[in-house]
Protein backbone atom coordinates (compact mmCIF):
# COMPACT_ATOMS: atom_id res chain seq x y z
CA UNK A 1 0.00 0.00 0.00
CA UNK A 2 1.03 3.74 -1.02
CA UNK A 3 0.04 7.11 -0.60
CA UNK A 4 -1.21 6.77 -3.72
CA UNK A 5 -3.31 3.78 -3.38
CA UNK A 6 -5.07 4.93 -0.52
CA UNK A 7 -6.10 8.15 -2.12
CA UNK A 8 -7.67 6.05 -4.56
CA UNK A 9 -9.40 4.34 -2.09
CA UNK A 10 -11.20 7.32 -1.21
CA UNK A 11 -11.81 8.53 -4.12
CA UNK A 12 -14.03 5.24 -5.40
CA UNK A 13 -15.57 5.07 -1.67
CA UNK A 14 -16.77 8.23 -2.25
CA UNK A 15 -17.45 8.31 -5.78
CA UNK A 16 -18.98 4.75 -5.80
CA UNK A 17 -21.28 5.38 -2.35
CA UNK A 18 -22.04 8.96 -2.35
CA UNK A 19 -20.10 9.38 0.77
CA UNK A 20 -18.63 12.96 1.30
CA UNK A 21 -16.72 11.81 4.58
CA UNK A 22 -15.59 8.78 6.17
CA UNK A 23 -13.17 7.33 8.69
CA UNK A 24 -10.40 5.53 7.71
CA UNK A 25 -8.66 2.89 10.41
CA UNK A 26 -6.20 0.52 10.37
CA UNK A 27 -2.56 0.10 8.86
CA UNK A 28 -3.83 1.87 5.65
CA UNK A 29 -4.42 5.80 7.81
CA UNK A 30 -0.70 5.69 8.46
CA UNK A 31 -0.35 7.51 5.21
CA UNK A 32 -2.18 10.71 5.78
CA UNK A 33 0.67 11.34 8.33
CA UNK A 34 3.87 10.02 6.52
CA UNK A 35 3.13 9.96 2.92
CA UNK A 36 6.58 8.62 1.29
CA UNK A 37 7.39 5.29 3.25
CA UNK A 38 9.48 2.95 1.74
CA UNK A 39 8.22 -0.92 1.54
CA UNK A 40 8.40 -2.56 4.71
CA UNK A 41 6.14 -3.40 7.99
CA UNK A 42 3.96 0.29 7.83
CA UNK A 43 3.47 -0.50 3.92
CA UNK A 44 2.53 -4.17 3.98
CA UNK A 45 -1.28 -4.14 4.05
CA UNK A 46 -3.29 -4.93 1.00
CA UNK A 47 -6.77 -3.34 2.56
CA UNK A 48 -8.08 0.13 3.61
CA UNK A 49 -10.59 -0.02 6.87
CA UNK A 50 -13.80 2.03 6.19
CA UNK A 51 -16.02 3.66 8.69
CA UNK A 52 -19.07 5.20 6.84
CA UNK A 53 -19.83 8.27 9.19
CA UNK A 54 -23.48 6.83 9.95
CA UNK A 55 -22.37 3.62 10.94
CA UNK A 56 -24.73 1.69 8.29
CA UNK A 57 -24.17 -1.67 8.41
CA UNK A 58 -26.26 -2.27 5.34
CA UNK A 59 -23.67 0.16 3.53
CA UNK A 60 -20.77 -1.22 5.06
CA UNK A 61 -21.83 -4.74 3.64
CA UNK A 62 -21.94 -3.03 0.40
CA UNK A 63 -18.73 -1.73 0.62
CA UNK A 64 -17.18 -5.11 1.39
CA UNK A 65 -19.26 -6.73 -1.29
CA UNK A 66 -18.38 -3.49 -4.47
CA UNK A 67 -14.56 -3.19 -2.90
CA UNK A 68 -13.65 -5.76 -0.91
CA UNK A 69 -11.51 -8.74 -0.76
CA UNK A 70 -11.31 -10.94 -3.79
CA UNK A 71 -14.00 -8.73 -5.55
CA UNK A 72 -13.21 -7.12 -9.16
CA UNK A 73 -11.82 -4.17 -7.38
CA UNK A 74 -9.36 -6.36 -5.86
CA UNK A 75 -8.86 -7.93 -9.00
CA UNK A 76 -8.01 -5.01 -10.84
CA UNK A 77 -5.87 -3.19 -8.55
CA UNK A 78 -4.33 -5.95 -5.78
CA UNK A 79 -5.47 -4.08 -2.90
CA UNK A 80 -9.57 -3.84 -1.52
CA UNK A 81 -11.74 -1.84 0.94
CA UNK A 82 -13.06 -3.25 4.38
CA UNK A 83 -16.33 -2.02 5.42
CA UNK A 84 -15.94 -1.68 9.38
CA UNK A 85 -18.18 -0.37 12.25
CA UNK A 86 -17.17 2.30 15.13
CA UNK A 87 -16.80 -0.62 16.94
CA UNK A 88 -14.15 -2.27 15.06
CA UNK A 89 -11.07 0.24 16.71
CA UNK A 90 -12.48 -1.58 20.34
CA UNK A 91 -8.70 -0.49 21.86
CA UNK A 92 -8.50 3.17 20.51
CA UNK A 93 -8.54 5.62 22.61
CA UNK A 94 -11.88 8.17 23.54
CA UNK A 95 -12.20 10.76 21.14
CA UNK A 96 -9.87 9.04 18.24
CA UNK A 97 -12.48 11.00 15.67
CA UNK A 98 -11.58 14.16 16.77
CA UNK A 99 -7.70 13.56 16.09
CA UNK A 100 -8.17 12.04 12.56
CA UNK A 101 -6.17 13.44 9.88
CA UNK A 102 -8.31 14.55 6.83
CA UNK A 103 -6.97 13.24 3.50
CA UNK A 104 -9.32 15.22 0.73
CA UNK A 105 -9.21 13.88 -2.98
CA UNK A 106 -11.25 15.95 -5.10
CA UNK A 107 -14.35 16.42 -2.79
CA UNK A 108 -14.17 13.31 -0.68
CA UNK A 109 -12.13 13.11 2.83
CA UNK A 110 -10.99 10.36 4.34
CA UNK A 111 -10.84 10.88 7.76
CA UNK A 112 -7.73 8.86 9.00
CA UNK A 113 -6.54 7.27 12.59
CA UNK A 114 -3.87 9.26 13.64
CA UNK A 115 -0.71 7.22 14.27
CA UNK A 116 -0.66 7.12 18.35
CA UNK A 117 -4.54 6.05 18.15
CA UNK A 118 -3.45 3.63 15.70
CA UNK A 119 -0.88 2.48 17.66
CA UNK A 120 -3.04 2.05 20.50
CA UNK A 121 -5.56 0.07 18.66
CA UNK A 122 -2.94 -2.00 17.36
CA UNK A 123 -1.14 -2.55 20.82
CA UNK A 124 -4.82 -3.74 22.07
CA UNK A 125 -5.24 -6.07 19.43
CA UNK A 126 -1.73 -7.67 20.20
CA UNK A 127 -1.09 -9.73 17.08
CA UNK A 128 1.89 -10.45 15.67
CA UNK A 129 1.48 -8.23 12.74
CA UNK A 130 0.09 -5.25 15.07
CA UNK A 131 2.94 -5.29 17.40
CA UNK A 132 5.60 -6.16 14.23
CA UNK A 133 3.75 -2.34 12.94
CA UNK A 134 4.17 -0.63 16.14
CA UNK A 135 7.88 -1.22 16.45
CA UNK A 136 8.36 0.34 13.02
CA UNK A 137 6.39 3.18 13.53
CA UNK A 138 8.74 3.65 16.61
CA UNK A 139 11.44 2.65 14.64
CA UNK A 140 10.78 5.19 12.07
CA UNK A 141 10.09 7.92 14.63
CA UNK A 142 6.84 8.46 13.61
CA UNK A 143 4.97 7.24 17.57
CA UNK A 144 6.23 8.74 20.45
CA UNK A 145 6.36 6.39 23.90
CA UNK A 146 5.31 9.54 26.33
CA UNK A 147 2.47 10.54 24.04
CA UNK A 148 1.23 6.83 23.27
CA UNK A 149 1.51 6.19 27.44
CA UNK A 150 -0.33 9.48 28.20
CA UNK A 151 -3.44 8.39 26.28
CA UNK A 152 -3.53 4.78 27.64
CA UNK A 153 -6.12 5.94 30.87
CA UNK A 154 -8.26 7.24 27.46
CA UNK A 155 -9.29 3.36 26.39
CA UNK A 156 -12.43 1.95 27.68
CA UNK A 157 -11.28 -1.93 28.54
CA UNK A 158 -10.38 -3.11 31.96
CA UNK A 159 -7.12 -2.17 34.16
CA UNK A 160 -5.15 -5.04 33.57
CA UNK A 161 -5.65 -4.95 29.29
CA UNK A 162 -4.14 -1.05 29.56
CA UNK A 163 -1.61 -2.37 32.12
CA UNK A 164 -0.29 -4.93 28.82
CA UNK A 165 -0.76 -2.10 26.32
CA UNK A 166 1.58 -0.10 28.76
CA UNK A 167 4.12 -3.11 28.65
CA UNK A 168 3.48 -3.50 24.99
CA UNK A 169 4.76 0.24 24.70
CA UNK A 170 7.65 0.07 26.96
CA UNK A 171 8.92 -3.26 25.36
CA UNK A 172 8.62 -2.20 21.58
CA UNK A 173 10.00 1.47 22.63
CA UNK A 174 13.25 0.74 22.92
Amino acid sequence: MNRGQLQHVILEVGRRFDLETFYIIGSAAIFAAVSDLAPGELTATRDVDVIPLNDDPTLIDRIDFVLGEASDFDDEYGYYVQGASSRTPSYAPRSWQRRCIPVRVETYIGLCMEPHDLALSKLGAGREKDLDFVRAAFDLAVIDRDELLGRVADIDCPQDMRDRIEERIRALAK
